[in-house]
C-alpha cells in the first residue's frame, strides 16, 4: 500500500524546473538551497540502527521528509538514501562487514582479502545474490512500492571502481599496485566495473525500470535532472595525480556514466585530479564534495567548470549556521560569474525547527544575490 504524504505534486513540478534550468545555466531568481534534514542519533536511534533494517530506514526517511516539507519553504524536493553503507561490492567479494563499539560510525570492511597481485586473477565474478546485494534489491523494491511517486529514490552507496579496488587491496599494496603491476590492476578495475554496471541496472529495474524515478543513481540526497542522474564515487582520487587518474580511473569512471549521460563525481577533497573531471568521454556535470575539504580548489574549479558544471559541497562536518553562510558566500565569491554551486547543509535534531528554517532563509538571501552575479547562458 502507498505511504500518503502531504506533498503538492504541481509545487514539486515547480522546484524541478528550477533544479532543471538551473543545471543547463539558464537564467533563474536563485539557486537552489539543498537543507538535508537527518535523522537522531540517540541511543534508540543510531546509525547501526537505521542502515541494518529497510524498515528502520524507510521509517526514519519518512520522519526526515514530513519534517523536511513542513519547515522549508521551498527548493526541497523528496529524495530517500537506500543504502546499507558503501561496501556492497565489497561484500559481493566475500567480505566481511565490520562495525565499531561507536553505533553511530559507519561500517567498514574488516580485512582487505587481496595480498598479493596475483589473486586478481583468481576472482569470481559474484552474481546479484551475494553479499548486500539481495537486501538491497528487497529494499529498493519496498521503498519503490510504499512511496509515491513525488518520492525520488537514490540508488545504493557503491562507490566507484578505484574506491572498491581500496576496499578489496591490501593498503599499501594497493598504492604500489599501479606502478608494479598495471596489467593486473586493469584486469581487476574492468571486473569491479561489470559488477558495478550489473548492480546497478538491476537496482533500476526493481525499481519498475523508470529512471524518471530516481534522484539519483547513488548515494547524492540531491534531486538531479533527468538526463544527470549517473554518478560515481571517487575519494580515492584525493590522493592521486592527474596520470594516475587518467589511466586507472578515468576510463572505468566513463563506463559507468555510459549507460545513463554525463552525470555526479563524488570527492570529498581535496582534488588534484580536478583538471581531468570534464575530459571523461561524458564531461561530468556535477561535482559532490566537502566544503571543509574542497574550499581552497574553489577558485580552480571555477575555470575547470565554467558554464557547465555545478559544485555539490557538503556542509557535512557539522558546520554551525554562521560557519554555512559564511561558507556558501565563499563559493559565490570564489566560483561566480562562471560557475554554480548548489550547497547541502546538513541538520539534525538538535536543529531546532526555527532553526532549521531560518538557515534556509539565510541562505537563499545569498543564493539571490549568487543568481544576481553569474553569467548564464540564456
Amino acid at each position: 500500500m502507498t505511504i500518503t504524504l502531504n506533498i503538492d505534486h504541481n509545487e514539486i513540478e515547480r522546484r524541478k524546473d528550477l533544479y532543471r534550468r538551473t543545471f543547463d545555466y539558464q537564467s533563474v531568481d536563485h539557486l537552489p538551497v539543498f537543507v538535508w534534514v537527518q535523522g537522531p542519533t540517540s541511543a534508540d536511534h543510531t546509525i547501526r540502527w537505521e542502515l541494518e533494517s529497510g524498515e528502520n530506514q524507510l521509517a526514519a526517511n519518512l520522519a526526515w521528509i514530513e519534517r523536511s516539507l513542513r519547515l522549508l519553504p521551498d527548493d526541497y524536493i523528496p529524495v530517500v538514501r537506500i543504502t546499507q553503507g558503501y561496501l556492497t561490492v565489497a561484500t559481493m567479494f566475500g567480505c566481511h562487514v565490520h562495525w565499531s563499539e561507536d553505533p553511530n560510525q559507519p561500517p567498514g570492511v574488516m580485512e582487505h582479502p587481496i595480498k598479493d597481485l596475483g589473486q586478481v586473477y583468481r576472482l569470481a565474478h559474484p552474481g546479484l545474490d551475494t553479499g548486500m546485494m539481495p537486501e538491497n534489491l528487497r529494499r529498493m523494491r519496498l521503498f519503490a512500492r510504499n512511496l509515491p511517486p513525488d518520492v525520488y529514490l537514490t540508488g545504493v552507496d557503491i562507490g566507484g571502481p578505484l574506491n572498491n579496488m581500496k576496499d578489496l587491496i591490501d593498503t599499501n599494496l594497493f598504492y604500489t599496485a599501479f606502478y608494479d603491476d598495471p596489467r593486473a590492476v586493469h584486469h581487476l578495475l574492468d571486473l569491479l566495473t561489470d559488477v558495478q554496471l550489473e548492480v546497478m541496472q538491476a537496482l533500476v529495474a526493481v525499481a519498475g525500470g523508470d529512471l524518471g524515478r530516481f534522484g539519483s543513481l547513488d548515494f547524492d540526497p540531491v534531486w538531479h535532472p533527468e538526463k544527470y542522474i549517473s554518478f560515481c564515487s571517487d575519494d580515492v582520487s584525493a590522493t592521486l595525480g592527474p596520470k594516475t587518474f587518467e589511466e586507472f580511473s578515468l576510463p572505468y569512471n566513463d563506463r559507468l556514466y555510459a549507460p545513463w549521460g554525463s552525470g555526479g563525481l563524488h570527492n570529498c577533497g581535496p582534488h588534484p585530479c580536478k583538471v581531468m573531471y570534464t575530459r571523461h568521454q561524458r564531461p561530468v556535470k556535477y561535482l559532490n564534495c566537502s566544503h571543509h575539504f574542497s574550499q581552497k580548489d574553489y577558485s580552480a574549479l571555477r575555470e575547470v567548470f565554467a558554464g557547465w558544471g555545478v559544485i555539490e559541497p557538503m556542509f557535512d562536518m557539522g558546520e554551525r549556521a554562521e560557519e554555512m553562510l559564511s561558507g556558501y558566500r565563499l563559493m559565490m565569491e570564489s566560483l561566480a560569474p562562471d560557475t554554480l554551486a548548489v550547497p547541502i547543509c546538513i541538520v539534525d535534531n538538535t536543529w531546532s525547527d526555527g532553526d532549521v528554517t531560518e538557515l534556509y532563509h539565510e541562505m537563499r538571501k545569498i543564493s539571490t544575490e549568487y543568481a544576481r552575479n553569474m553569467r548564464w547562458a540564456k
